[in-house]
């Protein structure tokens, strides 16, 4: 019902108003009646807490999860889900249907997709798209919980968590594609499931972040030479951007520069590490990597200055000799 109304608001348009900025005013006056207050309405908890819009979004990841055929019974329902989310965010699905192309497009996309927008504009779609992200991040961070809740002391745990963050981006990028407001609040779905730890099990799962990194890394050690190692550094470290700026933060810096400190005596400097840094450094809230690899640096630098002078010494002595 939503798309008939915007397709026939751009066939009105297209047939009467002829002027650019007639059609923009249009648009955005349609986008306030129609889309804001069906945003608001399925975006407001009710008295449980649960807004009709995280109850379908959760629906649809516990579908997806369950799927094992692109026809299985679940297909259809999940086809629809993104079709509505990708619609209230403005996000093209790839390869619609005709009347779905144009009402994704209509007029919204003469004012929308313009090099300039009003200001208008921007506080209607931002506002929209807030109320919506909003509720994506509540429901990745029931998500986690969940999780950690059932897997929080499996040996397993990072590789599963992992994979959990995998899973959850994945569906990020199908119900709103690359909208980076939602890859923002999957971050601070994961970041507020990850600050309700209580305090030993922040312990322990950092110590097992922790773990898991070092064995990622001295695996993509041995592998030098093989192709993509920094990609796959990059995919291995994306999870654990979410840490930034919590506790946790600093009960996994402490154990990561041991392991660290493990691995520069075993295996001396490497590129890998200055790239870990560079991706997480944000992670490491005191710089204690950071500062063991810098002094790494400036120390192998002042051995070879020694070298060099010790060189010298010896040539003036041989000098003096002849």
């Amino acid at each position: 019902r939503l798309n008939r109304a915007l397709q026939h608001e751009q066939g009105f348009a297209d047939h009467f108003l002829p002027d650019d900025e007639a059609a923009r005013a249009l648009g955005r006056t349609c986008w306030e009646a129609l889309v804001n207050p069906l945003v608001q309405s399925i975006t407001s908890p009710d008295p449980h807490g649960v807004s009709p819009l995280a109850w379908l979004l959760s629906e649809y990841l516990e579908s997806v999860e369950m799927l094992h055929h692109p026809m299985s019974r679940g297909a259809a329902p999940c086809t629809r889900v993104r079709r509505l989310t990708q619609l209230l965010v403005h996000v093209d699905p790839g390869s619609p249907e005709p009347e779905e192309a144009r009402a994704a497009g209509l007029s919204l996309g003469r004012w929308e997709g313009g090099e300039e927008q009003g200001g208008a504009v921007q506080s209607c779609k931002s506002s929209g798209l807030w109320g919506i992200s909003q509720c994506w991040r509540g429901v990745v961070q029931q998500q986690v919980q969940r999780f950690l809740e059932a897997a929080g002391q499996a040996p397993d745990l990072v590789e599963r968590y992992c994979g959990l963050y995998q899973r959850l981006r994945g569906a990020t990028e199908e119900l709103f594609g690359q909208q980076a407001a939602f890859v923002l609040a999957l971050g601070q779905g994961f970041a507020g499931a990850l600050l309700q730890l209580p305090f030993l099990t922040t312990l322990h799962v950092s110590e097992q972040f922790a773990r898991y990194l070092d064995g990622q890394i001295q695996e993509l050690h041995r592998a030098a030479g093989s192709a993509g190692p920094l990609q796959r550094l990059q995919r291995i470290l994306e999870p654990f951007v979410v840490f930034s700026g919590l506790e946790l933060a600093h009960t996994f810096e402490h154990f990561y520069r041991h392991y660290l400190g493990d691995r520069l005596l075993a295996q001396g400097p490497s590129w890998l590490e200055g790239a870990v840094v560079e991706q997480i450094g944000l992670c490491f809230p005191s710089r204690f990597p950071q500062e063991m690899l810098s002094n790494l640096a400036e120390s192998e630098e002042l051995q070879q200055q020694f070298y060099l002078f010790q060189l010298q010494e010896q040539d003036k002595r041989l000098l003096e000799l002849d």
